[in-house]
């Protein structure tokens, strides 16, 4: 392969995707196909189940190309978070030769769930079967395969909050939306009361089964404001466990475990450098390797066929990086700028209670693409070409904090933003120190300083300055 100074200008390649797939990015078809996608969280009042960023997409094509913006999901669903924790409470507290009157549909549906949600915490698995009607095979097979996923990926905290008036159906059935809000332990997991847990909204249909309230069916809508299904929601996982990384998938996608691990692991090792920069250690990071149908189904799915990753953030708790694997499998140059870009979106914006938006898109992604092609400098990116191509032309770039790209930015356009960034990175890093430059994300994306404040603060001299200094250097390097 021609030195990267050398590489031809990529290809051109399609529009980034329409809401709510924002933040995307593109790699290029001779260096080998693809890179990442992120989602951050925001915070809601106490009776809304948190809303969900949507999440940054690593899309194939012609050159690495990442859109972002982070954007507060429609679709609420109202809930009284009292319903598990206080109204089963003051209702069954009491023993029952004392209690002077038995529970009410409502409550007895809660005791379910509540009793369904301990029984999975402590490892339980015909407790937490125990929930569901014993007539319903291919259900109980559903939760057995949930439980067991749940289980493997450490789940530490799990309830349900249902809706105060269930709905009545036929035959004596009645209908339940019930949220589970969950963490893991690898991940910090957000105060009860906060309204930043991840969580998901299940549809349940219960009936009376010898004087008890079973469930006797189960519906989780795809939906990509929602974004679900999980993957621990959709069949049956495989873990391997590496030191720094767990990799997930399903059985198809085993294979290519052997060939992920190592990749991973020493994209985790670039990650801790950085994470530990920002104040955002990891425990542990997780990776979900995802096959043709799996792809299209996790979090809603993705159906460009140029998006290759993405990073989910599960509000403030964690993320989940999702890999295209097939899209992936024939290029370790591209594998691993692919899994050191998601997982640096991981490290810099994961947990993060910010509300973000484009105008910071220039640095989520800037330096995304920095830790991405780490310890390479900007000038070996295949994004140089088009970043020439700015910078030489009639209307080049007056500062590194362009403005963030619209949702129908060109390919060329949006090739050229992610590598400005990425060169904007690179320069903060070498003529103020890599530390300076960290301190500045750390200040600026992660603690939501204000611009001119988080770089008085980070290198000493005011935005302007370090701004002017930039788009000279990045003009005589391009």
């Amino acid at each position: 392969m021609r030195d990267a100074e050398d590489h031809p200008s990529p290809p051109v390649f399609p529009a980034a995707p329409p809401a709510p797939l924002i933040p995307h990015q593109r790699a290029p078809v001779e260096v080998g196909q693809l890179p990442p996608l992120v989602l951050v969280p925001g915070t809601v009042p106490l009776h809304l189940p948190p809303p969900r960023r949507r999440g940054r997409y690593l899309l194939a094509g012609g050159a690495l190309l990442l859109v972002a913006t982070l954007a507060l999901c429609a679709g609420v669903v109202y809930v009284n978070r009292d319903s598990l924790a206080e109204r089963v409470a003051a209702a069954a507290a009491e023993p029952p030769s004392r209690r002077t009157r038995p529970l009410t549909q409502s409550e007895a549906i809660d005791a379910t769930l509540k009793a369904q949600g301990e029984a999975l915490l402590r490892g339980d698995e015909k407790g937490w079967l125990a929930a569901l009607d014993p007539a319903q095979s291919k259900l109980r097979t559903k939760y057995r395969l949930m439980f067991k996923s749940l289980r493997a990926l450490g789940v530490s905290e799990f309830a349900y909050w249902t809706d105060e008036d269930p709905e009545s159906g036929k035959n004596g059935t009645v209908a339940v939306t019930a949220k589970a809000e969950y963490c893991f332990s690898t991940d910090t997991c957000p105060g009860e009361d906060s309204g930043n847990r991840p969580w998901v909204s299940h549809e349940l249909t219960f009936k009376s089964v010898k004087e008890r309230w079973l469930i006797t069916a189960q519906t989780v809508k795809k939906s990509r404001e929602e974004q679900q299904p999980t993957p621990w929601e959709s069949g049956d996982l495989v873990f391997q466990q590496g030191r720094r990384v767990t990799l997930i998938g399903s059985r198809s996608e085993r294979k290519y475990f052997k060939l992920v691990m190592p990749v991973a692991e020493k994209a985790a090792v670039v990650n801790d450098r950085f994470a530990g920069m920002v104040g955002n250690p990891q425990k542990k990071y997780r990776i979900y390797l995802a096959g043709a149908k799996q792809w299209k189904t996790w979090y809603g799915g993705v159906t460009d066929k140029w998006v290759i990753a993405y990073a989910m953030p599960l509000n403030a708790a964690g993320s989940d990086v999702v890999l295209n694997v097939a899209q992936l499998k024939n290029s370790r140059q591209v594998m691993t700028s692919t899994i050191q870009h998601e997982l640096g979106h991981v490290v810099t914006l994961g947990g993060a209670d910010r509300e973000g938006g484009r105008g910071d898109m220039w640095l989520e992604e800037g330096i995304a693409e920095y830790i991405g092609w780490y310890p390479k400098p900007a000038t070996a990116s295949w994004r140089r070409s088009s970043v020439r191509s700015v910078v030489q032309g009639s209307k080049r770039p007056k500062s590194i904090a362009a403005r963030g790209l619209d949702g129908d930015a060109s390919p060329a356009a949006s090739d050229a933003f992610y590598g400005l960034g990425h060169f904007a990175a690179d320069c903060m890093a070498r003529k103020y120190g890599q530390r300076a430059l960290f301190d500045f994300v750390r200040l600026y994306l992660r603690e939501d300083r204000d611009l001119e404040p988080a770089s008085q603060e980070a290198f000493g001299k005011p935005f302007s300055a370090v701004d002017k200094a930039c788009v000279a250097w990045i003009r005589e390097r391009v």
